[in-house]
């Protein structure tokens, strides 16, 4: 039973952050201010941080997740290519990977708000990372990456990232909580 949840949940969460980034995300493409996209993270930390909680630390949920979404993205979004997709999934694999395995922990001691706010920082500071190694292995020299997409946009969004994955995170797990209490 619990499967078949979580499999609704997935496809749920996945086509709802598709959708967002269809309507909304791709706003920030018609606006001519480098890395302005970045400023909607909240809206995604707030809709993977229910969905990750809600998975209770059961593995390969939030991969699964993130495979569905990017290959959303990638069939029906021309403008997200193939290296930032494989950057997020790199980048879920790993975050279902270790923050999957410290959820007993956190769960233990009753502190599942620091887990998501943990994961969230992590998930949203790493996946510029992710994006410079398959952006430099796949695309462009890496010198030209780093000048033109890590240096100037990590410079001046990554407190502005922090801070969103911060709140995201927080409102997300107020949602769940009302959610948990509900059920």
């Amino acid at each position: 039973m619990k499967d078949s949840r979580d499999l609704g949940l997935i496809i749920v969460f996945a086509v709802m952050n598709f959708i967002f980034m269809l309507i909304i995300g791709q706003v920030a493409r018609a606006i001519p201010i480098y890395g302005i996209g970045y400023v909607f993270i909240i809206f995604y930390s707030i809709i993977a941080s229910v969905a990750w909680l809600m998975y209770e630390g059961r593995r390969w949920r939030i991969f699964a997740q993130g495979l569905l979404f990017n290959s959303l993205t990638l069939l029906f979004i021309p403008s997200r290519g193939s290296p930032i997709v494989l950057g997020a999934l790199a980048n879920v694999f790993i975050v279902d990977l270790i923050f999957n395995s410290v959820y007993g922990f956190f769960k233990k001691k009753n502190i599942l708000i620091w887990w998501i706010i943990i994961l969230q920082v992590f998930f949203w500071v790493a996946a510029p990372l992710f994006d410079v190694v398959f952006l430099s292995l796949l695309v462009y020299p890496f010198e030209m990456v780093l000048k033109n997409y890590f240096i100037p946009l990590i410079s001046l969004m990554l407190p502005v990232m922090i801070i969103e994955a911060i709140a995201g995170a927080y409102i997300g797990y107020r949602l769940y909580r009302r959610v948990e209490n509900l059920t």
